[in-house]
């Protein structure tokens, strides 16, 4: 990850979108999502996300929707909590105000919502955002588990058998949808991979003796 990069590219969405300065809205991102309790939901996160946006190129009709969605949609982040997608969603639009079109600033608000992966997309934008969310579900295994070990670092308060029981019940639950992606250019790249990750996390954690019926 290039945080420069970053940064430029952070302005010319914001610019592009907004009349406001870019530089105090990337100094918060930044600050955010280097917030020490953070291991995954971090800079490292959205680059990822934007690099899976990029890909998907020609597919995305909203880029600029999708791509300021991207920047907010983890920007309060605690584990556990039940509101951080509301709360990162009221964050850009604090500073969407009204410098930005309404149309666009309550499509980002959607899409930011939508990441809590509470069921099928409500159109085919919003399925694009929510796949690119998950698309590190369908990263080489060795990603995916540093993913998951990240992850695991930011719940330092819950002991093993019952986080990953949880991870187990969340898993499986995943496991149940028709397809983990609800878009045709993730399910053609990634279910496949994503799927066997899963399997084979799970099972891992199973071989180690944790039980997703394990509560405390």
């Amino acid at each position: 990850m290039d945080e420069h990069k970053l940064a430029e590219r952070f302005a010319d969405i914001w610019e592009q979108c907004a009349t406001t300065a870019p530089e105090p809205v990337w100094t918060f991102l930044r600050e955010h999502y280097q917030q020490p309790h953070r291991f995954y939901h971090t800079l490292d996160h959205i680059d990822h996300c934007l690099r899976e946006l990029d890909v998907a190129g020609e597919q995305i009709a909203e880029y600029e929707a999708t791509e300021l969605a991207i920047w907010f949609h983890d920007i309060i982040y605690h584990y556990g909590a039940k509101d951080n997608e509301i709360r990162s969603a009221e964050v850009f639009r604090d500073f969407a105000g009204t410098d930005m079109p309404a149309e666009l600033r309550d499509r980002v608000y959607d899409f930011i919502i939508a990441t809590q992966h509470t069921g099928a997309a409500a159109d085919a934008g919003t399925a694009l955002m929510v796949d690119i969310d998950l698309s590190g579900f369908g990263l080489p295994w060795e990603g995916y588990l540093a993913d998951s070990e990240a992850l695991r670092l930011e719940a330092p308060e819950v002991d093993d058998a019952t986080y990953y029981a949880g991870k187990l019940r969340f898993l499986d639950g995943l496991l149940e949808w028709p397809n983990l992606f609800q878009s045709d250019h993730f399910k053609e790249r990634l279910e496949s991979i994503a799927r066997a990750n899963i399997k084979r996390y799970a099972g891992e954690l199973r071989a180690r003796g944790f039980n997703a019926s394990d509560r405390k």
